[in-house]
């Protein structure tokens, strides 16, 4: 495209008092491509170009050629209008709203992936956590016993129940440790 051309454009786009924003919504296309069609950076399609010439109320040898046609305004209103199933602007937008309407699907089914991934990690932490303290229940008073601790046992159980609960999120399931101070002290008895 030539640089007469473009300032052909600029100039009746400006006749009608239109911003490039706005003669992009009303053609179906970006307004960085009207710019580029007034920089003479790129051409606009011949429905673009129909378009324009139906817009302004020029014939497109009007529009191109900057040539005054016959019949100017009646000349631009009998150009055929472009069919409906082959017109950029339909198209376009059909074809956004499938886009839109399958990404989407897509992040609805990503998100219930994810979530039943989560429910099964919690479900799953959940039981470990309860075996680890039914453990914890079992080994520690053991243990402590074997090696002779004492008194302080409560202590002990007071820092492996913070600890659990701190590096493991065992809070919940994780008090039953402390039922273990009286099986620990009975055992003490026994022993």
């Amino acid at each position: 495209m030539n640089i007469e051309i473009a300032n052909r454009l600029v100039q009746l786009r400006r006749e009608q008092g239109l911003s490039q924003e706005e003669l992009a919504s009303k053609l179906g296309v970006s307004r960085q491509a009207v710019s580029k069609w007034e920089r003479a950076e790129s051409s606009p399609d011949t429905d673009n170009l129909i378009a324009l010439a139906r817009l302004y109320g020029v014939s497109l040898d009007e529009l191109l050629l900057h040539m005054p046609g016959s019949g100017g305004a009646a000349a631009a209103a009998a150009a055929p209008e472009p069919e409906p199933e082959y017109g950029y602007e339909p198209y376009a937008q059909s074809e956004a709203a499938e886009v839109f309407a399958a990404a989407q699907e897509w992040e609805m089914a990503e998100e219930a992936v994810a979530k039943s991934r989560r429910k099964a990690f919690k479900k799953n932490k959940e039981k470990l956590l309860w075996l680890l303290t039914l453990a914890m229940m079992v080994i520690l008073p053991l243990a402590c016993s074997l090696f002779g601790v004492g008194e302080i046992y409560p202590v002990i159980v007071v820092i492996a129940y913070l600890a659990s609960g701190f590096l493991l999120d065992n809070w919940h399931p994780g008090w039953l440790i402390f039922l273990s101070v009286p099986i620990y002290e009975y055992m003490l008895g026994i022993f």
